[in-house]
């Protein structure tokens, strides 16, 4: 969202003090949101109760950052809308992960992890280009190799300019492919590289950076996008009623989210959905555009300074406490599988401070939210952290692609 407008609505408040921007390591930061109830909306078919969960609105807060990592805590003195961000060591978080008795969560975190760890994530089609200019180990490698997305159209157009392919245009297709994918990451890495040298605006790092990563990551993966949302407000249905603050952020909260786009038979019965309710006719808590009818699985959050850190956290927080006010309401039916839990075991959060990404997960705790993180991801700068991020921007895609979908369709059903 645009930085100008959070720091005019802060300087309005008079609470972020010059002094107060950086402070020692051993310091927290805290954001206090508070104010009064949530207007009520007529609720659709399906849902757990008949009244809107009530939400505070923010109140003025004071950002302090740890020195030493930038981490803030996001706390409530109002029980009505508690947020918080907790730092739980890796085995804690993946425990807690495991608690929610979700199989393909727990799958995901494992996942992730071992990308982390520099397993698995480059892809070994180029490993006779790729090991020795990065200057890596065999382990970095995919043990398999990975499967490309070709339209009809991308196949006979390459038929036309390639008339001796034959059985094995899939592979040749396969490697233009990843070979385009190369140099596309190569260009962000440069890029990063320049900017990070002279530094450009948010929405700059956005469109030349932020943007083609994420649209990279979800390529091949089927009914799922990348959406630029940093025009989308929250309705003021789901925004606290009698405050200004909101207001003068005109409810922009966020920069991207990852959508699920389903095919023809999936798209309709959400919009049937949809069209039942009688408040905002929209699935999520925005009637912007393509929100209406694509769920959000993913939320993201761009920065590019670091003193605006814990003001990130609080968007994401509100954003986040909004959306879980207006879709996890809804009431799923229970999945046929044991081992998948009726509610949403998380919602995956992203947090990119320049070139840095970080990945948070929300669990609700019967309404009190408690965002779990950060995992260092990946970055932008080298073309090795890259795909290091884009794989796991992928794992998250296909958890769109996957639980959370299974989740909209025991919504909709």
């Amino acid at each position: 969202m645009d930085p100008e407008a959070v720091a005019a609505w802060i300087s309005d408040q008079g609470v972020l003090d010059p002094q107060e921007q950086f402070v020692s390591a051993d310091a927290e930061a805290s954001r206090v949101l508070q104010g009064s109830d949530l207007q009520s909306t007529a609720r659709p078919r399906k849902v757990l109760s008949e009244n809107l969960p009530v939400f505070p609105a923010p109140m003025s807060y004071t950002a302090k950052l740890r020195a030493s990592d930038r981490h803030s805590t996001l706390g409530s003195r109002n029980a009505a809308l508690p947020v918080s961000w907790v730092t739980p060591d890796p085995r804690t978080l993946r425990e807690t992960v495991k608690a929610t008795g979700s199989a393909q969560a727990l799958q995901l975190f494992d996942k992730v992890w071992r990308v982390m760890q520099g397993e698995g994530y480059l892809p070994r089609e180029l490993k006779g280009i790729l090991k020795e200019e990065l200057m890596v180990n065999d382990a970095r490698f995919a043990p398999i190799d990975r499967v490309t997305v070709t339209s009809p159209q991308e196949r006979g157009d390459a038929r036309q300019l390639f008339p001796s392919l034959s059985a094995d245009e899939g592979q040749t297709l396969g490697l233009l492919s990843l070979y385009h994918e190369l140099n596309t990451v190569r260009d962000i890495a440069a890029t990063t590289t320049q900017f990070i040298n002279t530094p450009r605006s948010e929405a700059t790092w956005n469109d030349r950076i932020h943007g083609p990563i994420l649209r990279l990551a979800v390529s091949g993966i089927p009914h799922v996008g990348a959406e630029n949302i940093t025009q989308a407000a929250i309705s003021k249905a789901f925004v606290p009623a009698a405050r200004g603050e909101l207001e003068t952020l005109k409810g922009k909260m966020i920069d991207y989210a990852l959508l699920l786009r389903p095919e023809k038979p999936l798209a309709l019965r959400i919009a049937d959905f949809v069209d039942g309710f009688e408040g905002p006719r929209t699935f999520n808590q925005s009637t912007h555009g393509v929100l209406c009818y694509e769920p959000t699985g993913v939320l993201i959050e761009t920065k590019v300074e670091a003193r605006r850190c814990a003001e990130g956290k609080a968007q994401l927080g509100i954003w986040l406490a909004s959306w879980y006010g207006r879709v996890a309401r809804f009431a799923p039916l229970h999945s046929a599988d044991p081992d998948t839990s009726t509610n949403l075991p998380f919602l995956p959060i992203l947090l990119v401070m320049c070139e840095k990404w970080e990945l948070y997960f929300a669990f609700d705790r019967d309404g009190e939210f408690e965002v779990c993180g950060p995992l260092d991801i990946g970055s932008t700068v080298t073309v090795d952290d890259s795909y290091r991020l884009l794989e796991v921007l992928r794992l998250l895609a296909g958890w769109v692609a996957g639980e959370f979908r299974g989740w909209i369709e025991r919504c909709v059903a």
